[in-house]
C-alpha cells in the first residue's frame, strides 16, 4: 500500500470510510511506511505480493483486498499468487486493479483476469490509463524536443487520471464490495 495507489487507496478509506472498514495496510517493510503510519485508523502490516507462508497469516479475517498488479516484468504470476492466497486465508472479495495501458495490459492483465474471475471469490477488475501525474516525467522532452514520448497510440484518443481519483474510485469498492462483485471498470 505504499506506491501511489495503495497510498491514495487507503487515504481515501480513511477519510471516508473508516466507520465502516477496518484499514490494513500491506507494505513489504512496515519500518519505510511512516507515511501511511501517520493517516487516520490504519494498521500498517507485513505483506509481500505472492509469499506463500506469512502472507495467509496476514490475510486471515480480511473480508475484501485491494491487489495493485505492480509494475513488473512477472507481474501475472505474483498477482494470481496474492489471489490464491487470498482465497486460501478466507478474503471474501478480491479486488485488482491496474493499467489499461503500459505493462498491465494485454496478455498479463488478461492472464490475471481469468485466473482471478476462475478463483470462485467475488471480484472487480479495475483498469486505469496513465496518471497525469506522470506527465512532469515529460517536462525535460517537451521542453527540449517539443515531444512526449508515452506508451499510447498517438493517433488515438486517450484519457488519463488523477491518483487520488484512482485511489477514491478503489476506496469505494471496498467500502462495498457487493455493490460492485462480478464488474470490471476502465477509469477514465
Amino acid at each position: 500500500a505504499s506506491g501511489l495507489i495503495g497510498s491514495a487507496t487507503v487515504l481515501a478509506l480513511s477519510a471516508k470510510y473508516s466507520d465502516k472498514v477496518e484499514i490494513r495496510a500491506g507494505v513489504r517493510n512496515p519500518d519505510k511506511a511512516d507515511k501511511l503510519k501517520a493517516i487516520t485508523g490504519v494498521t500498517i502490516v507485513k505483506a509481500e505480493m505472492g509469499e506463500e507462508v506469512e502472507l495467509p497469516k496476514t490475510l486471515k479475517g480480511v473480508d475484501a483486498l485491494l491487489i495493485v498488479t505492480p509494475g513488473i516484468e512477472h507481474q501475472a504470476p505474483i498477482s494470481i499468487k496474492t489471489a490464491e492466497v487470498a482465497k486460501a486465508a478466507g478474503v471474501k472479495f478480491i479486488a485488482v486493479i491496474g493499467g489499461a495501458t503500459g505493462p498491465s495490459i494485454g496478455a498479463p492483465m488478461a492472464e490475471i483476469v481469468e485466473a482471478v474471475s476462475n478463483l470462485g471469490v467475488p471480484y472487480t477488475i479495475v483498469q486505469l490509463p496513465i496518471f497525469v501525474e506522470n506527465y512532469w516525467a515529460f517536462k525535460d522532452t517537451i521542453v527540449g524536443q517539443s515531444s512526449i514520448f508515452s506508451p499510447v497510440d498517438p493517433t488515438k484518443p486517450f484519457a488519463t487520471v488523477v491518483v487520488e481519483d484512482a485511489g477514491k474510485a478503489a476506496a469505494a469498492i471496498l467500502a462495498d464490495p457487493q455493490k460492485h462483485a462480478g464488474k470490471s471498470y476502465i477509469i477514465i
